[in-house]
């Protein structure tokens, strides 16, 4: 497989030309793919225990395994007053269960510590910066975790990148990091705001359906045109 080269050409370009080029590979995901949620709850707190559970595990097993969580314990309070292994165990099918199981004990022993249960609504009377700084202090929480729940939970115009996300970026040249982690401000200055969220899903779309780690199927990519990667494909 041909790699991504190490720079891309948006960066040649002034931000008048950049931006157009941003635009156009946004209305080109656009005609593509809805914006979904992606099964991603409503509630901040229900929704940052599902995205720690669908680390390193397929979307339909974190969606089966939230749904057994939730139904054994209706009040995230009960998770806490219950046995350990009693969780660790109901989320055993999505992986890493001890891993997950800690992480999600320890978020929501802190959450009920800070605000009295374990609720994250306070959250919402706070400032972007300040939710951000709050979520990253829990266990478990990465960046991509903390702008996941901000995004879909919290009304921020925040760009969460995932691995899907930073595959896409690279391969349009849009970043030379070599992972996901590190460049988050990045595409964030990239990405208008409006655009954000969608961009954030219909890349994890489009990443899942075409722009695959191994053999993506470039012929058929709504974004060839704009694509460094495509471009060496087609050169071989």
């Amino acid at each position: 497989m041909t790699e991504v080269r190490k720079t891309g050409p948006v960066w040649h370009r002034g931000p008048r030309s950049r931006g157009q080029t941003v635009r156009r590979v946004c209305e080109a995901l656009d005609g593509a793919y809805e914006t979904d949620r992606l099964g991603n709850p409503d509630d901040p707190l229900d929704d940052l225990v599902f995205i720690i559970l669908s680390n390193k595990t397929s979307p339909q097993a974190a969606q089966r395994v939230y749904g057994s969580v939730r139904r054994h314990f209706p009040r995230w309070d009960d998770v806490l007053t219950s046995p350990p292994c009693i969780l660790e165990v109901l989320i055993r099918p999505a992986g890493l269960s001890r891993v997950k199981s800690r992480q999600i004990r320890g978020a929501l022993r802190q959450i009920r510590e800070d605000f009295g249960s374990c609720d994250l609504a306070p959250l919402r009377d706070r400032s972007r910066d300040s939710i951000e700084q709050y979520l990253l202090g829990l266990p478990g929480v990465s960046a991509k975790v903390a702008k996941c729940v901000m995004m879909w939970t919290l009304g921020a115009d925040v760009l969460p990148v995932d691995s899907h996300v930073h595959r896409v970026a690279a391969r349009l040249g849009w970043t030379r990091r070599k992972r996901a982690d590190q460049c988050h401000d990045e595409l964030e200055a990239l990405v208008p705001p409006h655009r954000r969220a969608s961009f954030h899903v219909q890349c994890i779309l489009h990443g899942r359906a075409v722009c695959r780690p191994t053999s993506p199927e470039c012929d058929d990519c709504c974004l060839r045109s704009y694509c460094l990667y495509g471009e060496e494909e087609g050169e071989r």
